[in-house]
């Protein structure tokens, strides 16, 4: 959808998204605010943006993130079922 969206490409534009409603502290939302404000964008461009560049760094740190496997499964049980 906006996976694409980066800092240095927010806009005053605005585009469909979900609401989401998440608790930050009082100085994270005032910065997002304050970014906001100072690229003409919204606060849903703005964190958008966050989140992906930070997902970015994820992925740069750390390279098995990008191909996660599924928790290993137990094996099967060998021999008799248990008795019902």
């Amino acid at each position: 959808m906006r996976s694409e969206l980066r800092l240095k490409d927010l806009k005053s534009t605005k585009s469909a998204s979900k609401l989401m409603n998440v608790k930050v502290p009082d100085a994270v939302s005032r910065a997002i605010e304050k970014v906001a404000r100072e690229t003409g964008s919204s606060k849903t461009a703005t964190v958008v943006a966050l989140l992906n560049e930070g997902l970015d760094v994820l992925l740069q740190s750390t390279p098995e993130a990008r191909g996660r496997r599924p928790a290993r499964r137990r094996p099967r049980r060998r021999g008799r079922p248990p008795k019902r």
